[in-house]
């Protein structure tokens, strides 16, 4: 994949990822309760340049979107945003 389009896509899934994470710890459902999960989410954010450009990437973080906005409903309070 062409890097600038890879930088892209990453930025992208970066900022979605990070709404939806600040949502769910703005609703106590991540919390520092499990340090498990906090590490898990840093390191989807960190090394998000790395795998985007991996195949099947691109669904994969579709439907890890999906699954968070289940929990978060973003896409309801920003239709436009929707996933």
């Amino acid at each position: 994949m062409d890097p600038d389009k890879r930088q892209a896509l990453s930025d992208f899934y970066r900022e979605e990822f990070q709404r939806h994470l600040e949502q769910l710890q703005s609703s106590g459902i991540l919390n520092d309760s499990n340090p498990a999960v906090n590490r898990a989410c840093r390191k989807l954010l960190s090394d998000l340049d790395l795998i985007c450009g991996r195949e099947r990437f691109s669904a994969v973080a579709e439907n890890l979107l999906r699954n968070f906005d289940a929990l978060t409903r973003l896409s309801e309070l920003d239709p436009r945003r929707g996933h």
